[in-house]
């Protein structure tokens, strides 16, 4: 039987971990964006940042119970270009795990559908 849903597709959590392990791997070193980072606990940010994708943007489990994605980033005056470049860092780490171009452009079509609710810029 086919995975049903894009988190089975991704391999779970222990695929999920991954990506969204590469993804922040990759932000903290470009130092175009990783000041957004400073005096962060990125273990904790990790981790948030994969319930986040494994329960509400995957489909993985039960509901995201997490704050809202504006109340989340308010502040922290995210760019248009800084999510831009997040979003190539997103898909970078999907292809370093070979996900299917099927599978990343739906990732991508999230990420751009909640752009309005990150940056303030």
């Amino acid at each position: 039987m086919a995975p049903e849903n894009l988190y089975e597709k991704l391999g779970g959590k222990e695929g999920v971990t991954a990506v969204v392990n590469e993804f922040y791997d990759r932000m903290i070193m470009d130092d175009r964006v990783n000041h957004y980072f400073l005096d962060t606990d990125t273990d904790a940010l990790r981790n948030h940042q994969i319930d986040f994708f494994l329960k509400y943007v995957l489909g993985g489990s039960s509901h995201y119970k997490g704050n809202a994605l504006r109340m989340v980033h308010k502040g922290l005056n995210i760019s248009s270009e800084a999510y831009e470049i997040a979003i190539k860092h997103f898909n970078a780490s999907l292809r370093k795990y070979d996900v299917p171009l099927e599978i990343r452009v739906q990732i991508e079509a999230f990420l751009r559908t909640v752009k309005p609710h990150i940056i303030e810029k």
